[in-house]
């Protein structure tokens, strides 16, 4: 909270998402398990780039987790990385866990640092 610009209060609140939500018709939900899932944020925000320019000009991509483009995110002045940088699903509101199970994938309670995780990206489509 309040250590990234991707991170509440400086994300769209659960209100502003669900007006955003409601524009879209189509949701792409992107599950990754792996200790590389970093990664795949600029796999979101590349999607993203190539679905505005096959003419979904709404197209948004959500990311999972706080941001990591920084080492220390630069609070005042803006993103340093605005073309990559997206908030989490779970930033905005999203309940992840009932996301993910209403759409068949697998997510489960991470209980220690051995415990399997799952990663989720939404990318909206209008």
């Amino acid at each position: 909270y309040g250590e990234h610009l991707t991170c509440p209060p400086y994300s769209p609140t659960p209100q502003q998402t669900r007006r955003v939500l409601d524009e879209y018709e189509i949701g792409i939900l992107i599950h990754f398990s792996s200790e590389e899932w970093r990664e795949v944020d600029a796999l979101v925000a590349t999607l993203e780039r190539e679905a505005f320019l096959a003419g979904y000009f709404k197209a948004l991509g959500l990311g999972s987790g706080p941001c990591t483009l920084c080492e220390s995110c630069r609070l005042k002045g803006g993103c340093r990385h605005p073309e990559e940088a997206r908030p989490s699903m779970e930033a905005c509101g999203i309940d992840v866990y009932r996301t993910a199970r209403t759409a068949g994938f697998p997510i489960e309670v991470v209980v220690d640092y051995s415990s399997a995780q799952d990663y989720y990206w939404l990318l909206l489509l209008r």
